[in-house]
This record gives C-alpha cells, sequence and structure tokens, in this order.
C-alpha cells in the first residue's frame, strides 16, 4: 500500500500545480479582457484545488455506479454482517 499513499500524495500536488496553471490562465485572460474564459478558468482552479485536498485517504473499492469508501475492509465487513 505504500505505492498507492505516494501515488495519491503525487496526484494531489499534479492537481494543484495544474491549478496554479488555470491561475496563470486567469490572470492572461483578464489582461486581454477575455472575462468569460477567465470565469470558466477561476472555475476549474477551484475544482482542482478542491478535489487535490478531498481525495479520499481511506480504502475504496470502485463499483460501476456508487463506489464504496471506509477506512478498514475488516470493519466495513462485520457492519455489513
Amino acid at each position: 500500500m505504500v505505492i498507492k499513499k505516494h501515488f495519491l500524495n503525487i496526484l494531489r500536488w499534479v492537481l494543484r500545480l495544474h491549478g496554479a496553471g488555470h491561475l496563470i490562465e486567469v490572470v492572461s485572460a483578464i489582461s486581454e479582457d477575455a472575462y468569460v474564459t477567465a470565469i470558466i478558468a477561476l472555475l476549474f482552479l477551484i475544482l482542482e484545488i478542491l478535489a487535490s485536498f478531498f481525495i479520499p485517504d481511506e480504502h475504496i473499492h470502485f463499483k460501476p455506479l456508487k463506489s464504496e469508501v471506509h477506512s478498514d475492509c475488516n470493519v466495513h465487513e462485520t457492519e455489513n454482517n
């Protein structure tokens, strides 16, 4: 699980870096009076920064329609039985 922990940390920082890129895009769009583009870039900036902080630290079981998120599989299995 060490690889998963490092992967999630790298993913968080990549999302933050990409958000910083959107910040540059917002500033550039405002300087060009492209306010609609600036607003769209600002929305994506906010979403990516929030996503980088809310990536779960728990264990995830990916399912087609709804994923299960919990901290420990053994606890989760005893609750369902």
